[in-house]
């Protein structure tokens, strides 16, 4: 009689809502992290019916749960609760993070022993997987079985290539300890692409490359899996090789034992860890951290830093921290007295305070200077360089003053290595005219830097100023072996070779002269070059000679013919015989075929300002616009140009000092265009350049209400130049008609003193000192805080300052003082002949 099987047993409905309830928290606490709950959960519905969904939750349970344990550091813990999930969820023990823990906890001969086992476990069927298996289980063993006792190696196998590469890796470890570069090479080129320890092999020779190349090391350590078993030892190098602030970030999430190594590869002391931190956590939050409030984190650890880390950081730190930077130096090293005097200059200076900041430099220039240490030497004239370059002692174009060429010079006697002080200091005493100084300038650079090509420029050009054509062709041709691309050197070289030809022909040496013209060939290639060069083997010729006038002819042609190319002839006229008239440009121009008589066009007028715009001018001998005078200034009434076109044209002839035909231009443009200011300049300044002065009353007044226009427009170039012409109108007052009191109290209302004349007066009271005594007489007369004042709101702009205390004075003795003055410009007033006896705030 067979047994019948018992019946399932009905759940009722209530358990079964019961245990939907139950999953459901179940899932919530594994869905929030709340791992322990969910176990719990877990393990009651599995009381009453194993489910593979309750049963893999809980195994994800346990695995959550482990792996909190295990970033507490409760390695014990974890592998306990691990075995728990494979004894009770029957998932593979050592499978997921298991083995690594193990090997963090020191349990490598368990992992060992696991490894032999499945060694002798592998079978033919699926032994190639089971191999591959091994051989990532042994990578994982490779970086601890570095650490771990010999002893515990014998449960491998000989072949094992676990075993045999371990002595290459330490060795490669020591060798890099060492620095021994040679073993280091040596050891790993006997690890395999196939070996456990590839990836320290690759490591190894990114930290290598980290010191010299950190591009080449960045793509090293990338070509290690962030999976890798040596990660561990990567991140480190990672966060080294990250720029700008997520380095910091980086650093922070590293466990102690690689923040130790990473700041070793930074070359930091552990003692800054703790700032480090706080740092971070600084720079983890959304604001941006203020230099005072950065001064004031450092402040709290400055303690535990080494003297001279704590005292460099005070020096990056302390000028930027407005309240007490400068004001605690003990907390951070004691720094020496030059440094603080460095500190507190580069605070003023930052507060706009350039006088105050000025003197605290020279006074750390001193302290530094006197230690008589080399170091101590470069730093002092890097502190000169620092002040001689900045905008107080600049012009706008970038010239440098009288005090910047002493502090500069004094720099070079400290450090003469310093190419660009050499190059500004010849460049200086050439453009001042000053020869000889600039030789000698050029002489002491060119022994320190023989080969450096703007010292050679310079050497070209100083030999160009005194004339020596043959020692200017010699310097450009060394100069050229160093640049042979150089297009303006060539240019130089060959017009070297034409200026020496052009002397020869003047001094009647026309032998020499060809040959200085075939040396040109040699060196120019352009249209211009080569008509310049046509015609001056013309003038090499006998004159009459018909070779003479196919030359003439030929340049002519090159230079396109026309208007712009007779000019071009009569201009080189200029400088080759300069003591010849109206008979000899006929001459020249009827040899080169050119018809002065032809009707001119406004194209041509174009081309002739293009030309002019190009060359030098020449203010002697030919007159090159002398047959196309008349038919030029009756073009001035056509008014064909536009606006554009006649401000070149102005210019142009303006700077070839062509006053008469730049007035009639002016004149009529200004009369088309009524509110283009730029024409009421250049008619005026025609004008002046013709008189020597603004005679009209008409014409200053249309200056000054240009002058006014000019600054409301934001015209600053234009005002700039209208503000020049005024001063060089009246540059030199008449001082002796004016009695100047010595002491008087301020403030003074001489309403009857002309204001131009009293900032003229004040203006050249600067030049004497620079301006030393000047300052003083002001801080004493309107207020040392006024003055301040004025000194923060023009952020460093020496000029500007002065120009404003130059206001403030003139406003106080004319009008009375009572407020500072606005940065609107003064108004500018035809000067009146002073009268006898006003007085003045300064002593003469």
């Amino acid at each position: 009689m067979s047994r019948k099987p018992k019946p399932p047993v009905k759940k009722s409905l209530a358990t079964v809502a019961a245990s939907d309830v139950q999953e459901r928290t179940a899932l919530v606490h594994l869905e929030k992290g709340r791992y322990r709950d969910a176990v719990a959960c877990f393990k009651a519905l599995l009381r009453s019916e194993r489910r593979p969904q309750w049963i893999a939750g809980l195994a994800d349970a346990y695995s959550g749960r482990a792996q909190g344990l295990a970033d507490k550091g409760m390695l014990k813990e974890a592998i306990e609760l691990w075995r728990s999930r494979a004894e009770l969820c029957a998932t593979p023990l050592w499978d997921g993070p298991y083995v690594g823990w193990l090997i963090a906890d020191g349990r490598v001969a368990d992992v060992l022993g696991h490894l032999a086992a499945r060694r002798a476990a592998s079978t033919a069927p699926d032994g190639q997987r089971d191999d591959e298996q091994l051989t990532a289980l042994e990578a994982r063993l490779a970086p601890a079985l570095l650490a771990t006792d010999p002893a515990t190696t014998v449960r491998l196998p000989a072949e094992s290539l676990l075993l045999q590469h371990r002595p290459l890796a330490l060795a490669a470890l020591a060798a890099y300890s060492s620095k021994d570069a040679a073993a280091l090479e040596t050891a790993l080129a006997g690890i395999s692409f196939r070996s456990p320890y590839r990836d320290l092999r690759t490591l190894l020779k990114a930290m290598v490359l980290c010191e010299t190349d950190q591009d080449a090391a960045r793509a090293a350590i990338e070509r290690i899996p962030l999976d890798s078993p040596f990660e561990s030892l990567a991140a480190p190098l990672r966060t080294l090789l990250v720029a700008g602030p997520e380095r910091l970030q980086r650093w922070a999430r590293l466990n102690s034992a690689q923040q130790t190594m990473a700041l070793d590869l930074m070359g930091c002391p552990q003692a800054v860890a703790p700032l480090l931190q706080s740092l971070a956590a600084q720079a983890g939050t959304s604001a941006v951290l203020a230099p005072h409030a950065l001064f004031d984190l450092v402040l709290r650890h400055a303690r535990e830093l080494p003297n001279a880390l704590a005292r460099q950081a005070w020096q990056w730190l302390a000028p930027w921290a407005e309240r007490r930077g400068c004001a605690s130096p003990r907390l951070f090293g004691n720094p020496t007295a030059a440094d603080q005097e460095c500190a507190t200059a580069l605070a003023v200076e930052l507060k706009g305070e350039w006088d105050h900041a000025e003197t605290h430099w020279f006074d750390a220039t001193n302290l530094v200077e006197d230690n008589g240490c080399p170091d101590d030497h470069l730093r002092a004239a890097l502190i000169l360089r620092h002040v001689a370059l900045s905008s107080a002692h600049l012009s706008s174009d970038g010239v440098l003053d009288e005090d910047a060429v002493d502090m500069l010079t004094r720099s070079l006697a400290l450090d003469p290595l310093d190419c660009s002080v050499h190059v500004r200091l010849v460049q200086y005493w050439r453009n001042n005219g000053n020869l000889k100084n600039a030789r000698d300038q050029l002489d002491a650079g060119l022994s320190h830097f023989p080969d450096d090509v703007a010292l050679l420029t310079e050497a070209v050009e100083i030999a160009l100023a005194s004339g020596a054509f043959k020692k200017a062709a010699a310097a450009a041709r060394r100069l050229l072996e160093l640049d042979p691309l150089n297009r303006k050197v060539r240019a130089r070289v060959g017009n070297a070779h034409l200026s020496h030809a052009v002397k020869q022909i003047g001094a009647d040496k026309l032998d020499a002269a060809k040959k200085e013209i075939s040396e040109a060939a040699n060196w120019l290639t352009s249209a211009t070059d080569q008509g310049r060069m046509y015609l001056l083997q013309a003038w090499t010729e006998p004159a009459g000679r018909a070779e003479r006038s196919r030359l003439a002819k030929l340049a002519v042609t090159t230079w396109g013919g026309g208007l712009a190319a007779g000019w071009r002839l009569l201009h080189e006229g200029q400088g080759t015989f300069p003591h010849v008239g109206l008979t000899t440009s006929v001459l020249l121009l009827g040899e080169a075929g050119i018809d002065t008589s032809k009707a001119l066009t406004h194209a041509d007028l174009l081309e002739l300002t293009q030309v002019m715009e190009q060359e030098p001018p020449i203010l002697k001998g030919l007159d090159p616009l002398l047959p196309w005078r008349k038919a030029i200034a009756k073009m001035a009434a056509a008014q064909a140009l536009d606006a554009d076109a006649c401000v070149r044209l102005c210019e142009a002839f303006r700077r070839h000092k062509e006053h008469d035909l730049a007035e009639k231009f002016a004149n009529a443009g200004r009369k088309r265009w009524p509110d283009r200011l730029i024409f009421v300049y250049h008619a005026v300044a025609a004008r002046f350049g013709k008189n020597g002065r603004i005679k009209s009353d008409q014409d200053f007044n249309d200056l000054d209400k240009a002058l006014e226009r000019a600054h409301q427009s934001n015209d600053t170039r234009l005002a700039a130049r209208i503000e020049l012409l005024f001063e060089l109108d009246d540059p030199n007052p008449d001082f002796g008609k004016l009695d100047f009191p010595g002491d008087q109290a301020s403030p003074f209302v001489l309403p009857n003193l002309n204001p131009a004349v009293l900032r003229n007066v004040l203006e050249e009271s600067i030049k004497y000192d620079g301006g030393k005594a000047f300052l003083n007489n002001a801080r004493r007369d309107l207020g040392d805080a006024l003055v301040r004042q004025v000194e923060q709101e023009c952020a460093g702009d020496r000029k500007a300052f002065l120009r404003r205390i130059i206001d403030l004075i003139v406003a106080e003795i004319t009008d009375g003082f009572s407020a500072p003055a606005p940065t609107a410009p003064a108004k500018i007033v035809k000067p009146q002949t002073p009268v006898q006896g006003q007085g003045n705030l300064f002593d003469e």
